[in-house]
């Protein structure tokens, strides 16, 4: 029998549709797509820029652009910046990028309701519970996403591959309500399952990016080109096996018992992609290294396992996203 793996647990039964007003905080590759699609499918779903100034750029473009296969969609969403948000936020897709998440919601503090739903899409792991303390009575959710989506300029994205995303969350009694949020985000193309075990969604997820992000900014190499030399192999196999230790340490085996194919699939259906962390680095963009390679550094450090493949991709990457840095 084939082995389940953790996403795919009891997923959906189809709900009715529910009418949900979603703000969006991040207009990057993740946060466009949702926005567009839910803005030609009807939904309610407001953008929240940055600053004045990201909001005129915005406006000068006329808004998103998102080309998908042969067509092109452009849609002048609503969009505000914090300062000017009009009424409380009660749902909130989150899809900016780890190290911007907390100084973000903070400046939108005052304007997100105190039983808010907080819904985390984005790479790394660690800010949901940072988040959980800032906003106690919020609920937090924690998402998954494979969709590809890259930017090509500053607000024109190309839909470039077909994902799953899931949702879920580390508490109990809040099926119902995963079921809701669930069915308000499935805008087609994308569709949004309830998983019964995120955290092991994630902590693949996390594995994956550990291993061909940081390489392939060291690298400055398209995912797929990792596979093509017996020494970046040689780097991805040292990787996962570091992963795999500190997995063990922290019971978590079972949702990486294929992580050495995982890894190499998914090279192989993305070979042609630039990983975003790559792309940050090239635009001098801080990288979310933090929250995926320093991340899994630090459970390590806390369990006394030796990673040191992952610190040296830690440390080289953190220096070229930090070009001033002695």
């Amino acid at each position: 029998m084939r082995q389940q793996r953790p996403e795919e647990g009891s997923l959906l039964t189809p709900v009715p549709p529910t009418t949900i007003t979603w703000h969006i905080l991040g207009a990057g590759a993740i946060g466009s797509l949702w926005a567009i699609y839910g803005h030609r499918a009807g939904a309610d779903v407001r953008l929240i820029l940055r600053d004045q100034q990201t909001l005129d750029a915005y406006q000068q473009c006329a808004g998103i652009r998102l080309h998908s296969g042969e067509q092109t969609l452009h849609y002048q969403l609503p969009a505000r910046c914090s300062t000017s948000l009009p009424s409380p936020i009660q749902h909130l897709l989150i899809t900016t990028k780890a190290p911007q998440t907390l100084p973000a919601l903070k400046a939108l503090s005052t304007h997100i309701a105190d039983d808010a739903v907080l819904l985390l899409l984005q790479n790394g792991l660690g800010i949901a519970e940072q988040i959980q303390r800032e906003f106690p009575k919020a609920t937090v959710i924690q998402g998954s996403t494979t969709e590809g989506c890259y930017r090509q300029n500053r607000f024109e994205f190309v839909h470039a591959g077909r994902g799953q995303t899931f949702i879920g969350s580390t508490k109990d009694g809040e099926h119902d309500t995963l079921l809701q949020l669930a069915n308000s985000l499935s805008f087609s193309p994308l569709s949004v399952s309830v998983s019964d075990n995120i955290k092991a969604v994630l902590w693949r997820k996390l594995a994956v990016n550990c291993v061909i992000n940081p390489l392939t900014v060291i690298h400055r190499c398209r995912n797929g080109e990792l596979l093509n030399s017996p020494e970046h192999r040689a780097q991805m196999r040292q990787v996962v096996d570091e992963i795999l230790k500190v997995s063990a340490a922290l019971g978590y085996t079972d949702w990486v018992v294929d992580l050495h194919e995982l890894v190499t699939d998914v090279a192989t259906t993305t070979a042609a992609n630039r990983s975003s962390m790559l792309q940050d680095v090239e635009a001098e963009r801080d990288t979310e290294i933090d929250a995926i390679t320093g991340y899994l550094c630090h459970l390590a450090a806390q369990h006394k396992i030796a990673v040191p493949m992952n610190q040296q991709l830690l440390d080289k990457v953190k220096r070229l996203s930090s070009p001033h840095q002695p």
